[in-house]
């Protein structure tokens, strides 16, 4: 007689049996997968030619709308510190088209690798190309999941782009890097211009009335000695990219250049600069004194409409915290309260009409680079709904306050001037 199994053993029995049965298949299915894992989109390095700039002309013969050139990295030379002696760390490869995709794909005729744009860094328009208008070029590299949106972007200002990425320079094997990396230190040294990202002019361009402002980038020297490998061999090189101005755009059109002083303003405005240095004539015409900003910090308000006025006030705060330099005013000490009050006061001063002069620049031409409009935005939301259709007319009408409050943190080493 055969002896009957409980009811519970036979349950149990049947869900191990198809516990196991899955259990196999996912394994068996998983060693398949395993080899596949991470190799579907693999891209090795001696396959691809890694793109750290993108420079974009008009064609000269008029035929399509974009001469393109890219510097592609050559790593077998950029491991040298010298260039290596085995040929220039990079190369630059140039075709024309209508877009710049089409562009990119033609040259794939001259180069043995795939180019790559994962590491692209520095975008270089041409000032007539850009007159024509920018958006069209930060559409194509939004939308590409291949190239990522931290590019830095520049104008070239009386220098084809083409050129300007042909040049060779010292401090940085990889003349991309060299361009980028000083725009980041006048920003945190001088403040006349600030990097400006492709991102930033997606954002601004979305925004409510402001216009984009970008860093432009010249060459002193002749640029047409610029490729040759003696300029690196040079203690002092015949030409090298030179920073100029913020360049100002009107619905994504470049319209001009700020001058200097107005330059270093917007960027006081913008919350961008980090550290400048200024210079003051002492109080009897005799010698002067250097004032170093160390530390800044911009706030900007849109208050309700004040007196007759139908549109908000603009107030505009910078606090600074700044040191003493330089000292050549004969019989000048520092260490006196007074003056060190005097010499805030003339700092904020300065400061101030600087940045008023920007103001009115800007005005003069309707063109709001200091995000005036979104400001006014975000803090008077049912006044900007009046104003947002007629903004480029109302913008110079807007009434403004500029209030510097600055401290003096260090006075050197010595509290008495040497010059007698």
């Amino acid at each position: 007689m055969k002896r009957r199994l409980p009811l519970w053993r036979k349950l149990w029995s049947g869900m191990a049996i198809r516990l196991i049965k899955r259990l196999a298949l996912t394994v068996i299915i998983a060693s398949v997968l395993i080899p596949l894992a991470g190799c579907w989109d693999i891209r090795y390095l001696d396959k691809l030619g890694v793109v750290i700039a993108l420079g974009v002309d008009d064609d000269p013969s008029g035929k399509f709308r974009y001469e393109l050139t890219v510097q592609v990295v050559l790593p077998q030379n950029a491991t040298s510190r010298d260039g290596g002696g085995n040929g220039s760390p990079v190369m630059t490869l140039t075709e024309k088209g209508d877009t710049v995709f089409e562009a990119i794909r033609k040259m794939s005729a001259k180069t043995s690798r795939r180019l790559f744009f994962s590491h692209t860094q520095l975008l270089v328009i041409h000032e007539s190309t850009a007159k024509k208008g920018i958006f069209p070029l930060m559409d194509l590299i939004d939308r590409n999941a291949d190239i990522r949106t931290d590019i830095s972007v520049v104008i070239a200002r009386g220098v084809k782009a083409a050129k300007l990425l042909q040049i060779r320079t010292q401090m940085e094997s990889v003349p991309a890097n060299q361009i980028k990396e000083t725009i980041l230190v006048d920003q945190n040294a001088k403040g006349q211009l600030y990097s400006v990202l492709v991102r930033d002019i997606t954002r601004i361009s979305k925004s409510e009335g402001q216009q984009i402002a970008v860093p432009a980038v010249g060459v002193e020297g002749d640029p047409e000695a610029g490729s040759t490998k003696e300029i690196v061999d040079r203690i002092n090189p015949k030409v090298l990219p030179e920073l100029k101005t913020m360049a100002v755009f009107d619905g994504g059109r470049l319209i001009g250049y700020l001058p200097p002083k107005q330059s270093q303003g917007l960027t006081w405005s913008l919350n961008k600069l980090q550290n400048t240095v200024l210079k003051f004539p002492c109080a009897n015409g005799k010698g002067h004194y250097i004032m170093e900003v160390i530390r800044t910090g911009t706030k900007v308000k849109a208050e309700k409409p004040k007196g007759e006025s139908e549109w908000p006030t603009v107030k505009m705060e910078i606090r600074m915290q700044s040191s003493v330099h330089e000292v050549t005013c004969p019989g000048l000490s520092i260490n006196d309260e007074q003056t060190l009050l005097a010499l805030e006061e003339k700092l904020n001063a300065v400061v101030e009409k600087e940045i008023k002069s920007t103001v009115d620049w800007l005005m003069d031409r309707k063109l709001d680079a200091l995000g005036w409009g979104e400001q006014i935005y975000r803090d008077q939301p049912a006044l900007w709904k009046q104003m947002k259709a007629r903004w480029k007319t109302i913008f110079p009408q807007i009434q403004y306050e500029i209030h510097c409050i600055s401290h003096v943190e260090s006075m050197g080493a010595r509290t008495d001037a040497i010059t007698e």
